[in-house]
């Protein structure tokens, strides 16, 4: 298939609505350990649409990455164990595939760009190798016409001298050398579907722009929908068009990027926001700037969650019925859902 070409049967429907190509529904992720069993996702459900980027936010431990992983079934089980829900693919539920099935879509159909390229990427192995790999496991080339498709790939993701990198090995590039491959590697095989996650962990800003850069143009060019794992607002109010906001495995707040950050209602939502510097905020202020706000307390432990919403003991608005009964999602505005019993505006 072409580079530049969309994929067929994703374009929109006849109303003009961009058809979904992943829907996640009632996921469920439980680990069983010696203590115990800990639910690390709970009922996680969410629609990804054609050439769509659909940001995951939290704090480290909300189960964002694990939900992410899910779907393409890279949960190491034992310990993990999927026990409830759906991810639709293309007509099939990937909870149920064979394993030969989901080996064949993974890095193909759906591909994903890791947290820490420097230890996805392996270090015996040439870059050039690594970026064919893909094209002859999934597309059946010689290693000469993969190495070509290879270069190309370099090329694309704005690699200098791609060249001379495809007989080098991963410790020989930096940091923001190292995801680039990792893009080239993740959209070899043009997928529908790419999962990013933390794409620009431990880059400095300008990497981060660059990296991001990347991304968008190659989404662009291959139609690709985009899911973004991140714990940074900066990159979701850059790169998202719609926004799942997790906490302690679960959804709280879901909405386009322009409504959330312009009328965020979970409380967790609204500290995220308050605990991020803005310049406007610096520039208008007389005198010192004002201290940053802080959530207070720690997230709950996920093997000793309250009965009620995991957020009620940092939460300013807390009720008695917090802390008894989980809220479920509502929409609460036309695409806006939210999780909590409160019915305080922002």
């Amino acid at each position: 298939m072409s580079l530049d070409k969309p994929v067929p049967g994703t374009e929109t429907t006849p109303s003009g609505e961009r058809l979904v190509v992943l829907a996640v529904k009632d996921l469920e992720i439980v680990f069983h350990t010696r203590k115990g069993s800990v639910q690390a996702v709970d009922g996680v459900s969410y629609d990804l649409r054609h050439r769509e980027t659909l940001a995951i936010v939290g704090e480290s431990g909300c189960g964002k990455s694990v939900s992410a992983l899910s779907v393409l079934r890279l949960i190491p089980t034992p310990p993990g164990e999927i026990t409830k829900g759906s991810v639709i693919f293309e007509g099939e539920d990937l909870t149920l595939v064979s394993d030969k099935r989901i080996r064949d879509i993974r890095g193909n159909r759906i591909s994903m760009i890791f947290q820490e390229p420097m230890t996805s990427l392996n270090p015996m192995m040439t870059i050039g190798d690594q970026v064919a790999e893909p094209f002859r496991r999934h597309n059946g080339l010689s290693r000469k016409d993969a190495m070509v498709r290879a270069e190309e790939m370099l090329d694309m993701v704005r690699m200098p001298d791609a060249t001379n990198w495809l007989r080098r090995y991963p410790h020989e590039m930096s940091g923001g050398m190292r995801q680039r491959v990792m893009i080239a590697i993740a959209l070899a095989c043009s997928p529908s579907v790419l999962i990013a996650d933390e794409p620009t962990t431990a880059l400095d800003v300008t990497i981060q722009a660059q990296v991001l850069e990347v991304i968008r143009d190659l989404q662009t060019r291959l139609g690709t929908a985009v899911i973004m794992i991140t714990h940074d607002l900066g990159v979701v109010a850059e790169t998202a068009d719609r926004v799942i906001v997790m906490y302690a495995g679960r959804q709280v707040e879901i909405a386009d990027v322009d409504e959330l950050f312009g009328r965020p209602m979970h409380p967790y939502t609204v500290g995220l926001m308050k605990a991020v510097p803005r310049i406007d905020a610096i520039s208008n202020t007389v005198g010192a700037p004002e201290r940053l706000e802080e959530i207070p307390g720690v997230v709950p432990a996920l093997a000793d969650l309250p009965a009620g919403c995991a957020f009620a003991d940092r939460c300013p608005r807390v009720q008695d019925v917090c802390r008894s009964h989980k809220p479920e999602l509502e929409e609460k505005r036309s695409g806006h859902w939210v999780a909590c019993w409160s019915e305080e505006k922002q």
